[in-house]
């Protein structure tokens, strides 16, 4: 079993499988009704929920059935005779739920189980009834909910704390690794970093050069602030030193921010810097010695060493007979590397204060303001609401014209199943295979198995292996419709066995199924190649409109709220457009899956430098040199560029004349940059300061990088056949 046992995915299964055995059994051990109910509400918070698990989530979900209960019950006191008004009532209210529920960035269980209790309180149109069934339903759901939180919180907790910190060692790692290629390549004066292989032994992981590891540091930064997102609100152990770790994401962030500028300016920093800088290697032993501080520091509990701040020695001389060009790159250099040391140094005092009782911050940082706990303006979560307010009355007025078995929860788990498996890459013959596999399993134990039980614990193993199964094998909202197989059961104190009973109720999941797989291409198509191109020109829209609030100098309020859209959907597009992406079937369309992954990665990198971009602004308008240069030269290349690309239409076929346009869009961004130079060749360096000349050099490199980017996105784009992918078929 070793260790097998010990892997996530083992203890995760485990968890869930406890979980719902308990659900089924103490409900029956004390003959309380629907006790499937239970099982059912655990069964939906494993599949569709996160795995760290909480006293205050577990509140705040039974907080949210509770408050569904209520709203379902009041529904149905109001419209108990009409049963019209009621379905409109109930289908707008679960629809506003549903998109809630959606837009929701963090466990989205919450708004779940609101809107499932809303859902279910209706008893199938018997009002009479409805409030003893709906006490029951909130009864048992919040029992599910109680057993599920606890077996999380009790049985395999993780360790979260040492997932993050594990999380910020290897972004740590990547970015020592990253600054040894860039010193080492100064040193060795000017040689290629992309052909540069580093020889030291301090690097354990296998040895990249600059451009395998640029896309690396992204990711681990990224992994590391969502993992920290997720659990900073609901981990006891993290918000103790929330103030800590806090800070310590900050520095790591501006570590990053540095490096990344130091990669891209290589050629300038690499030939110039060094010969200019008499301690430049000390400077690089010193800040090398810090990468090598910072995993230690995690288990020092205090660390009061006062680190003195880095010293650069300029040759005065050298720097004298020098041109601007020399001069303004060897400053810049200099500011980099006494930034890097300062926040290196910083991250270390502040690693040792986490869980510290004697350690405290001695210094003071205006963190930028936290995100949002929802994002309101993605078009898939509305697309998903117009799904579940179509489907409901859709399965509605088949339930009233046909009575389909099962009646009224026809309906309400076709609603619910749309919600949860909107817009996720997942083709539906895939969930009609998974649920025909858990039938398999299902049937033969109704009429072998069942009837041969005659004590709980056969029971409980019985479940607990048909769980277990489930979740090891199959992960997310999918494993809903291998489990779905075990409540055809109908597993009760009182069992009727009767082959009737069974094939109704798998008539009414295969009917649920039947309908899960028309949403998939009704009212919105979720298929991965309409997908794709949706992504691909709403990702250069909002890239065009970024770089368009990025020319206003004087931004109003709405430019800024305006750009702020722009960049929350342009990250979450770019995720989505990965994701299709690699669901396209490249065999069908004859088209090299090597193609669309280069297409994202290039998209990718573009994302970046305009976040990179969009958090330097504020500095960068407090920079006179930065400001006078944007007054005297406005950029109108960028801009171009990135409108012929949001303009692009992949329904023709691309023609070779679209190079021309880029073509001479790099000849005007070529004529652009030697005006910059010529305009800094005028310019005093005296009257500025170190930091404004950096900004100045940082300006440039991050319009430069956004220019490349979009050069290759536009390259990677033309060799995609966009045509091929807009052909219909089922």
């Amino acid at each position: 079993m070793f260790p097998f046992c010990l892997s996530e995915k083992f203890k995760f299964a485990t968890w869930v499988a406890i979980s719902l055995t308990l659900a089924f059994l103490i409900p029956m051990a004390l003959g309380w009704p629907q006790p499937s109910t239970a099982a059912t509400t655990v069964m939906l918070i494993a599949s569709t929920g996160s795995r760290r698990e909480s006293l205050a989530k577990g509140t705040l979900r039974v907080l949210g059935t509770i408050a569904g209960a209520i709203i379902g019950l009041v529904l149905v006191g109001f419209f108990a005779q009409e049963r019209l008004l009621y379905m409109l009532a109930v289908s707008l209210v679960v629809t506003v739920v549903f998109y809630i529920r959606n837009a929701y960035l963090a466990d989205p269980t919450l708004f779940m189980l609101t809107g499932v209790m809303i859902l279910m309180m209706f008893n199938g149109g018997d009002a009479e009834g409805a409030f003893l069934y709906g006490l029951d339903r909130t009864y048992m759901t919040v029992f599910g909910v109680v057993v599920y939180t606890l077996v999380g919180v009790f049985v395999f907790p993780p360790h979260v704390e040492q997932n993050l910190r594990q999380l910020a060692e290897d972004l740590g790692e990547i970015q020592h690794q990253l600054f040894l290629l860039i010193s080492r390549t100064a040193v060795e004066q000017g040689e290629e970093l992309d052909t540069q292989e580093p020889e030291s032994s301090e690097i354990n992981s296998p040895q990249k050069n600059v451009s395998e590891l640029i896309p690396a540091l992204y990711a681990a930064q990224e992994a590391l602030e969502q993992r920290y997102n997720t659990l900073s609100t609901e981990c006891s152990e993290i918000s103790a030193y929330k103030k800590e770790w806090d800070y310590a994401l900050f520095y790591y962030r501006q570590v990053t921010e540095l490096l990344l500028f130091a990669a891209k300016s290589r050629d300038q920093l690499s030939s110039y810097s060094h010969d200019y800088i008499e301690n430049y290697q000390q400077l690089v032993a010193e800040i090398d010695q810090l990468f090598q501080q910072v995993p230690i520091a995690w288990d020092r509990e205090d660390d009061k060493v006062q680190q003195k701040a880095l010293s650069v020695v300029y040759d005065a001389d050298k720097l004298e007979v020098a041109d601007h060009l020399t001069r303004g790159t060897t400053v810049t250099s200099g500011f980099l590397f006494g930034k890097l040391h300062e926040k290196l140094a910083n991250l270390k005092r502040t690693i040792c204060c986490i869980d510290s009782v004697t350690g405290r911050i001695p210094f003071h940082e205006d963190l930028p303001a936290p995100q949002s706990a929802f994002n309101w303006w993605d078009a898939e979560n509305a697309k998903s609401a117009v799904k579940v307010m179509v489907t409901y009355w859709l399965t509605g007025v088949i339930w009233i014209l046909f009575n389909p078995p099962g009646g009224y929860n026809f309906v309400v788990f076709c609603t619910l199943f749309v919600s949860i498996l909107s817009f996720l890459p997942i083709h539906p013959v895939l969930l009609l295979i998974l649920f025909s596999l858990g039938f398999i399993f299902s049937v033969p134990s109704y009429v072998f198995i069942l009837p041969q039980m005659a004590l709980g614990s056969e029971l409980a193993i019985f479940i607990f292996i048909y769980t277990f199964v489930g979740f090891y094998v199959f992960k997310g909202p999918i494993t809903i419709f291998f489990l779905i197989g075990m409540f055809t059961l109908g597993i009760s104190n009182e069992m009727t066995y009767h082959f009737g009973i069974i094939l109704t109720i798998v008539t009414l999941f295969y009917l649920v199924v039947l309908m899960v797989i028309f949403s998939y291409y009704f009212p919105f198509s979720s298929r991965p190649e309409h997908m794709f191109l949706v992504m691909r020109e709403r990702f250069f829209r909002h890239v065009s409109g970024v770089i368009a609030c990025h020319q206003n100098l004087t931004p109003s309020m709405w430019s800024r709220a305006k750009l702020g859209w722009h960049l929350v959907t342009l990250k979450v597009t770019m995720k989505k457009l990965q994701l299709w992406g690699s669901k396209v079937n490249t065999a069908h369309y004859e088209l090299a899956p090597e193609k669309i992954t280069d297409f994202s990665r290039q998209c990718e990198l573009l994302c970046h430098h305009l976040i990179s971009l969009t958090k330097a602004e504020p500095r960068l308008r407090s920079n006179k040199l930065v400001m006078k240069t944007r007054t005297a030269y406005k950029d109108k290349v960028i801009p171009e560029l990135a409108r012929q690309l949001a303009s692009l239409n992949v329904s023709k076929l691309i023609q070779t004349d679209k190079d021309k346009p880029i073509l001479s869009a790099s000849e005007n961004y070529k004529a652009l940059e030697k005006q910059l130079d010529g305009f800094f060749e005028t310019l005093e360096l005296s009257d500025y300061s170190k930091s404004d000349i950096a900004g100045f050099y940082i300006f440039l490199n991050l319009k430069k990088n956004i220019f490349d980017s979009l050069v290759q996105s536009k390259a990677t784009s033309d060799a995609i056949h966009w045509q091929q992918l807009t052909q219909s078929r089922f």
